[in-house]
């Protein structure tokens, strides 16, 4: 015990630590500048702020074009990431079974992250000419499946690694499905990961807007790509209240999904 307390006050780990917390520092400094110029009172973003106020929040709600974007993303993300979960289980159960082809079936799987996501924005706008889809809800959610289920297969084939075949097997000896015992043993096992797919592919779908700046239709503008233009003309801190508003949903949705499924690891089961 009072080895390892001093190894905790060595130089070596109190340098360490000083790192590790400036690191983090400069990771959410930038989402605490724009919390606190959300309130600003001022007419344009300045920082520090001079005065504090819930205008630019108020500004923002009573805001339709803000609103209809608000609630386009939501809706977007939630189907989209609903969908590359389950096609990511699907997935990555094939990749954990697949023994020897599971290197090129993953890199397959993962492609889209290796492209640019401009390339994989101008490949569907033409796609999606064709298939008379611009600017759809469907195209968008297409697209944005495409860009969050890797997240998600990645994610479940981790979460995988902690399902032991025996645990599977015992289940088909004892008169189990195969159904029956992805959905009674394998399920519970990688709820966790299957949540942490969820979460990522939410995450990379509502804050996407490189996508959405070649699929995206006058009806079908995006939160992200609607601030996006916006801030070409307007300097206001409305747009870090409309910034602060997703950040705040984000957070939201990562600590109620930890508090209902428990993401501690990958593979946790309660």
């Amino acid at each position: 015990m009072s080895g390892g307390t001093g190894n905790r006050r060595s130089p070596a780990w109190i340098g360490l630590s000083v790192l590790t917390g400036l690191v983090f520092a400069f990771l959410l400094a930038p989402i605490a500048v724009v919390l606190i110029e959300a309130f600003n009172d001022s007419e344009l973003m300045n920082f520090p702020p001079q005065g504090l106020s819930l205008r630019w929040f108020q500004a923002f709600f009573a805001n339709a074009e803000f609103m209809s974007s608000l609630w386009l993303s939501l809706k977007l993300g939630l189907i989209a990431a609903a969908i590359s979960t389950a096609l990511g289980a699907m997935a990555g159960l094939a990749l954990a079974r697949s023994g020897s082809s599971s290197a090129s079936l993953q890199t397959l799987l993962l492609a889209p992250l290796y492209v640019p996501r401009v390339l994989v924005g101008l490949a569907l706008l033409l796609a999606f000419a064709w298939l008379n889809v611009s600017g759809s809800l469907l195209g968008m959610i297409l697209g944005h499946v495409l860009i969050t289920m890797p997240y998600a297969t990645r994610t479940v084939v981790v979460g995988m690694r902690a399902v032991e075949p025996s645990v599977e097997e015992a289940a088909r000896m004892l008169g189990a499905t195969r159904w029956q015992t992805f959905r009674l043993v394998t399920v519970p096992i990688i709820r966790g990961a299957l949540m942490s797919g969820f979460i990522f592919a939410l995450i990379i779908s509502f804050s996407d807007i490189y996508l959405a700046l070649f699929i995206s239709g006058p009806q079908s503008i995006t939160l992200p790509l609607r601030l996006f233009t916006f801030m070409e003309w307007d300097q206001s801190p409305l747009v870090a209240a409309a910034s602060a508003v997703q950040i705040v949903l984000i957070l939201s949705v990562i600590l109620v999904a930890g508090r209902l499924f428990g993401l501690s690891s990958p593979g946790s089961v309660e």
